[in-house]
């Protein structure tokens, strides 16, 4: 009988030691392989790139609409262009012609000469509904359209470069990061006419308050 509650006792002991839970794992290194507190930053080619520091610079919507003008791409042209082809159905082709005659009669041997002069005015009222260059128009608004998508993926990808490399901590003492900066920012120079370097000039001597109230609310 003892034997017995001996054997039932160290069950229960194991069963008991089984379900107790295991220590946790120490959770001060994420997957990514940075600190806990998230001090290290991952770069592009999986280098740790150092802290991040809040980049000062114009928002990405500014930075394509400054693209677009310079490359002439804000507007669309293509509504004018239609409304004054079917506007020009209103004004008349003009033809002039001129002719002269010459005339006689047998019986008095007399010989006449005249002049004819005819003014012509024709509407082509048809092209109010439509005009046959409004096809071509429709040509030019198309690839318009892919210059636009074309420039902004180029605006994009050389801007979001740029803010990963200058908001490194201690970017400067790194000649990688430099270059990068430089880059994206000679690259951002070309596509807005220099005006993205201005811009961010401008925006570092503004004071802080001034840039919160002029930053439209996301």
């Amino acid at each position: 009988m003892r034997a017995s509650s001996v054997v039932v006792v160290l069950l229960v002991l194991r069963s008991i030691g089984a379900a107790a839970p295991r220590p946790a794992a120490d959770d001060s290194a994420t997957k990514d392989g940075a600190t806990k507190d998230g001090a290290d930053d991952v770069g592009d080619n999986g280098a740790h790139s150092g802290p991040r520091i809040p980049v000062i610079g114009p928002s990405i919507g500014t930075v394509l609409s400054a693209a677009y003008a310079t490359a002439g791409l804000d507007r669309e042209p293509g509504r004018g262009w239609i409304r004054r082809a079917r506007l020009g159905g209103l004004v008349p082709w003009v033809t002039v012609r001129t002719s002269r005659d010459t005339s006689w009669q047998d019986a008095h041997s007399e010989i006449g000469h005249g002049a004819g002069f005819e003014v012509r005015a024709t509407w082509r009222l048809d092209r109010l509904v439509f005009d046959n260059h409004e096809l071509q128009v429709a040509s030019i608004e198309a690839a318009r359209r892919r210059e636009r998508r074309r420039l902004a993926a180029r605006v994009i990808h050389a801007y979001f470069a740029w803010r990963r490399a200058a908001g490194v901590v201690g970017g400067p003492d790194d000649d990688r990061v430099v270059a990068r900066v430089a880059e994206a920012t000679a690259e951002l120079d070309a596509l807005t006419d220099s005006w993205f370097s201005e811009e961010v000039v401008r925006l570092e001597h503004t004071p802080s308050e001034t840039r919160r109230r002029a930053t439209p609310a996301r």
